[in-house]
């Protein structure tokens, strides 16, 4: 089921500028000024978190308007892993 129709959206509200967004899963919340207009530039930025993170944190990219996961990234000792699409 898709989550347009269990969450519709009111038609007055303007589209998201910046859909995309990094969340800590060990936090359980957002990173702070880390939304992305582009999929790839998301993809960067969780990369780069990343990298400068304790091993064994994972930072995912996910698309507030479709409510989907994209992507993660888990820090590894020498290695940034991503497992996703």
């Amino acid at each position: 089921m898709a989550i347009e129709t269990l969450y519709p959206r009111n038609p007055r509200d303007k589209p998201t500028v910046r859909p995309f967004r990094l969340w800590d899963a060990q936090a359980k919340k957002c990173l702070p000024s880390r939304n992305y207009a582009d999929l790839k530039r998301a993809h960067m930025g969780a990369l780069i978190e990343a990298r400068w993170a304790m091993v064994g944190a994972c930072i995912e990219v996910f698309d507030i308007t479709k409510g989907k996961l994209k992507g993660q990234y888990i820090r590894r000792i020498n290695t940034v892993e991503f497992m996703g699409d």
